[in-house]
């Protein structure tokens, strides 16, 4: 009894793998490592660096690789191997989405903040070259409560590159802005 069990199971477990590696045959697989990021400083003034060009990097060692699947009709972003792939919702969508005057004000917050950040980067809001999507970001603290966030992603498939603008709203954090590079990759490489 015991040998067909584990007879079925086996089966059952090869005909998932073949099942998920057809699914996800057609979407595009990328991992991004940061390579410039920054933040503004309570003086106002903005904090940048730059894996390239600067000796020490301690803010860019701190962030994680991200990774991102794309297929036909959607996407899917990893901020950390601790998290599952969560949908990112299009910018032009969520901009439309009927909320709460509390969770408007808190929207409006946050785009006022991508708006500061593109204009210190001297880049447009939205191009032609990016799809932009945003993330709605929340994890526990060591003391149990929720941490809450809004991201900004876009995603430049044709150049493989990310640009991230995060705005913590329920903690100090300052906001702030991560460029990665990608590069393509398979599932077997994610972890």
């Amino acid at each position: 009894m015991k040998r067909l069990f584990f007879f079925i199971f086996l089966h059952l477990i090869v005909f998932l793998i073949l099942i998920t590696s057809y699914v996800y045959a057609e979407d595009k697989v990328f991992v991004c490592k940061p390579t410039i990021a920054g933040l503004q400083l309570d003086s106002g003034k903005y904090y940048f660096e730059n894996e390239h060009d600067d000796d020490r990097t301690p803010f860019i060692d701190k962030l994680t690789t991200t990774q991102f699947i794309l297929n036909k009709e959607n996407i899917f972003y990893k901020n950390n191997k601790n998290r599952s792939f969560e949908q990112l919702i299009p910018y032009k969508s969520f901009l439309s989405i009927d909320l709460p005057s509390h969770d408007l004000n808190l929207i409006s917050k946050a785009i006022k903040i991508f708006q500061k950040w593109d204009k210190a980067l001297d880049l447009p809001a939205l191009t032609k070259d990016f799809e932009t999507y945003i993330y709605l970001y929340s994890f526990n603290q060591e003391d149990d409560n929720l941490n809450h966030s809004i991201k900004r992603i876009s995603i430049d498939t044709t150049n493989l590159m990310t640009s991230e603008i995060t705005v913590p709203m329920t903690s100090k954090t300052p906001p702030y802005f991560v460029a990665r590079l990608c590069k393509n990759s398979n599932l077997k490489g994610l972890n």
